[in-house]
């Protein structure tokens, strides 16, 4: 997807040479589908510092979940994608919800997980991707990625694309559904923690149709700032100046309420006296 050149092996020897990281991730990828001889052999550069490690569902079982914790693997990134079979068998996944559910229940006592969904796939709606979110949230997932669909040239989509079969999501249709799931998420105690793909640029050539947009998740912050502005009735809110481009930029210029900028870092974003984790709480209720 990046373009990249695939790393040779001997230079990931040179990360013998790190002594002083946090972390080491292995993603972008499904690194559980790798020959496990390969697979250990890249676990094992310093088995001291912790791993994260992306996959699929369909690829995660229980000799897998053996290798993982005897490597200090932490973190898992998964696929998921979608929970709605429909999605999942016109998007040509190769595998159920019920795969999905399975993985999970293998990893969760084991391993944090970072749950990767998509919005926009063929036969997807926003019920469809709400519906996901909500079993998700049930499961005790907490952290997510979500990521609007893209049309590449020389992919499956976009010979259906272009023979009509596949309709893309617009940036706006996209920004209501993706919002929705964010307020959903956070709303519950949960943290998106990327929204859209980074498309390198040497990339953007390739993009054929989709929402693709490079400020895409400052542009869903901004539509749940307005969002809960226009559900609420809000007359007043307070931010950190960091925050400033959501209350004052991507259609939220002409926003009818008092705005109060701060330079305290620290201050949390406030809906007249309802802090921003309560006001999607009451957003939710009153949707």
């Amino acid at each position: 997807m990046t373009g990249e050149t695939y790393p040779n092996i001997e230079e990931l020897h040179t990360l013998k040479n790190i002594t002083n990281a946090d972390e080491i991730a292995f993603y972008g990828g499904t690194f559980t589908g790798l020959p496990q001889k390969f697979m250990i052999e890249l676990l094992s550069v310093h088995p001291n510092i912790p791993k994260r490690i992306s996959t699929r569902p369909d690829c995660i079982d229980e000799s897998i979940i053996t290798i993982l914790k005897e490597w200090n693997v932490k973190t898992i990134e998964l696929g998921i994608e979608s929970l709605d079979n429909e999605v999942l068998s016109a998007s040509n996944r190769g595998y159920t919800s019920e795969t999905v559910f399975n993985a999970i229940e293998l990893i969760k006592p084991h391993f944090e997980i970072i749950a990767h969904l998509m919005v926009g796939l063929p036969k997807d709606s926003k019920e469809k991707d709400i519906a996901t979110v909500k079993d998700l949230i049930k499961l005790g997932i907490k952290e997510y990625r979500i990521h609007p669909t893209l049309v590449f040239k020389n992919t499956k989509l976009e010979e259906m694309y272009k023979n009509n079969q596949y309709v893309p999501l617009s940036i706006d249709e996209a920004l209501d559904i993706v919002s929705d799931m964010v307020i959903l998420i956070e709303g519950n105690g949960g943290k998106v923690l990327r929204m859209a793909y980074h498309v390198p640029q040497s990339q953007l050539q390739f993009v054929v149709a989709g929402p693709y947009h490079p400020s895409f998740g400052d542009m869903v912050r901004a539509h749940i700032i307005r969002k809960i502005i226009n559900k609420l009735e809000i007359k007043k809110v307070k931010y950190p100046k960091k925050f400033a481009s959501w209350f004052n930029s991507y259609g939220n210029t002409q926003l009818n309420v008092i705005k109060e900028e701060t330079d305290n870092t620290n201050c949390e974003i406030i809906f007249d006296n309802l802090l921003y984790n309560k006001a999607l709480q009451l957003y939710m209720m009153n949707s």
